[in-house]
């Protein structure tokens, strides 16, 4: 196993193979914005006996080392099975282990599902809604919409609404990304990491649209993409508006857009299976109304050197009087908990 960074020169070689036809995770411009922005080197880790890759990268506290996966193994462009995944993290694990200074990987981010988890990780079931735009006309993307949304892209559309995709959106989008996550009560992102990602990723990987209702702007969605996949990584709405349709309405006209662009896939990033949580059934039912694929996976962490992990968890809680923040697989665990009782 060996540890590839875009950065390095010495790397060129092993890496030439990536292009716009994988995620864009792998991309040499998203390393590059993340070493920026985040102070975090990204790796591809290769495995040479399967010939696959995959993007991570470690969090570079100043006694603590945790890794994160970023996307799961690929070959070609192409996913490995759950049964090459499980030989490639397998690998993976032992190659961190041997390094020593990586204590822990923490779950994978939301959009980097994976196929199989090892044997004493902890672990839950997660899934994505992805529609096809490869191998499906508009009218057929459209059609395989819920009926309600359908009506609801008609409705907008006969209310005049404006969407507008570009650079040009992105003030207007980020007041209403900003404003739906303050009134939900939720951490968000500074608008310099969204230019930052534009400066370092360009137009040809960013897409960022709004919907207007009379010059005012209702809804909003930012999108980082490849010829692999767009993910959808950021949305909101604000205001009151007739346009009851307006973020299912942005959606399908980005799915044209980056569909005329060459995209073979529209993600909508991250659904948790078998949901027991009512506040996250609103999302759920959003997503899959759509007509996508539900594509199920699973997300996982597991502690390399649990003692020191542990000894860390207990100082961070002694200093801040906090307890650890809970991530996607702790929640889901205690609300199963919860509900057996």
């Amino acid at each position: 196993m060996k540890f590839l960074n875009h950065l390095d020169p010495a790397d060129y070689r092993l890496l030439k193979s990536i292009d716009d036809n994988w995620p864009f995770q792998f991309l040499s411009g998203f390393s590059r914005f993340y070493f920026h922005y985040h102070h975090s080197p990204v790796y591809i880790a290769y495995d040479e006996g399967l010939n696959a890759y995959m993007p991570m990268r470690f969090l570079m506290l100043k006694v603590f080392h945790p890794a994160q996966i970023l996307f799961a193994p690929i070959r070609n462009g192409v996913e490995l099975s759950a049964e090459e995944q499980a030989v490639f993290f397998k690998n993976f694990i032992w190659a961190l282990y041997y390094r020593g200074h990586c204590e822990r990987l923490i779950q994978p981010h939301p959009y980097g599902i994976l196929a199989d988890h090892p044997p004493g990780s902890k672990y839950c079931d997660f899934g994505t809604y992805i529609i096809d735009l490869g191998n499906q006309s508009e009218e057929q993307i459209f059609n395989r919409f819920h009926p309600k949304y359908q009506k609801a892209v008609t409705h907008s559309l006969k209310h005049d609404a404006k969407v507008r995709i570009g650079r040009e959106t992105m003030d207007d989008f980020y007041k209403i990304y900003s404003h739906t996550m303050e009134r939900v009560g939720l951490r968000f992102e500074a608008q310099e990491y969204f230019q930052e990602l534009y400066n370092y990723l360009g137009e040809d990987h960013i897409a960022v649209g709004v919907v207007y209702d009379g010059g005012e702007p209702v809804s909003g969605i930012f999108l980082l993409y490849s010829k692999y996949s767009a993910f959808l990584t950021h949305a909101g709405t604000i205001g009151e508006s007739k346009l009851y349709g307006a973020a299912k309405l942005l959606n399908f006209e980005m799915m044209k857009y980056l569909r005329r662009k060459g995209v073979k896939r529209y993600d909508f990033v991250g659904v948790r299976i078998n949901n027991q949580n009512p506040d996250l059934d609103g999302i759920f039912r959003f997503k899959k109304g759509f007509g996508g694929d539900l594509k199920k996976g699973y997300l996982w962490k597991l502690d390399l050197l649990p003692m020191k992990a542990r000894v860390y968890d207990s100082v961070v809680t002694f200093r801040s009087g906090k307890e650890k923040i809970k991530d996607i697989i702790d929640q889901i665990s205690e609300t199963e908990q919860f509900s057996s009782h």
